[in-house]
């Protein structure tokens, strides 16, 4: 079965799909008892649950990708935007970086385009580049967009399950630290997500680059060869 999926199924969608599953009977021990589980083949139960945590992991995605608007405000703007516009910072894409590579792209779209058609436009140009880098970094943007919004829900969940669920038997201080750990690790999926966001559009812009370049001096070679 894994060698019709490629690893952005794998980590984009099972792996959300699968951690929420699990998550729910930790809060709410008592939704197990709710369903009863027919009698199911050997083996069968399996594909069940394995398709079950695909569609999970599907419906975490689509609220991930519901959320970007609000992922982009926390981020002070779309980073696409922003690289085009300003640069991400010294440490991502400089100011410099991002002038030199708006100028290339200028002359193909148009001085008064806007940063978002700019990257649209190296967005195209950037397909097939480096390799399929460019596609692995926006899967693992996904990827990591996604568990965000796991955890998110996860700390929700647990909040519920405080009142409603198996937490409420909990001491004060177990649920304070775990209500606390569950924020930290909401935290640092927002900072990684925000890194990748960050190096997707640095992968891209780069790569669009490169094929201009590479469109240059190959208009250059063929007008040498005619004259």
């Amino acid at each position: 079965m894994t060698t019709k999926l490629d690893y952005y199924d794998i980590l984009g969608i099972l792996v959300p799909g699968i951690l929420l599953m699990c998550w729910i009977p930790v809060c709410f021990p008592g939704t197990i008892c709710l369903v009863e589980f027919p009698s199911l083949p050997n083996g069968f139960d399996v594909l069940a649950l394995t398709a079950l945590a695909v569609f999970v992991g599907h419906v975490v995605q689509a609220c991930a990708s519901m959320a970007e608007p609000i992922l982009y405000w926390t981020w002070c703007g779309r980073p696409s935007d922003r690289a085009l516009r300003d640069g991400l910072g010294s440490r991502y894409f400089p100011p410099e970086t991002a002038r030199r590579i708006r100028e290339k792209l200028e002359p193909a779209v148009g001085p008064e385009a806007t940063a978002s058609s700019m990257f649209l436009f190296a967005m195209h140009r950037a397909e097939g580049a480096s390799q399929g880098r460019v596609s692995r970094f926006n899967s693992l943007y996904a990827y990591h967009r996604g568990l965000f919004v796991l955890l998110v829900v996860a700390t929700l969940m647990l909040l519920g399950s405080i009142f409603w669920g198996c937490a409420a038997s909990w001491g004060g201080l177990t649920r304070l630290v775990v209500f606390g750990s569950m924020a930290l690790l909401c935290l640092l999926a927002w900072h990684r997500t925000k890194q990748r966001a960050f190096y997707y559009v640095r992968e891209v812009l780069l790569a669009a680059e490169s094929r201009i370049d590479e469109a240059k001096t190959t208009t250059t070679s063929v007008r040498k060869e005619g004259s």
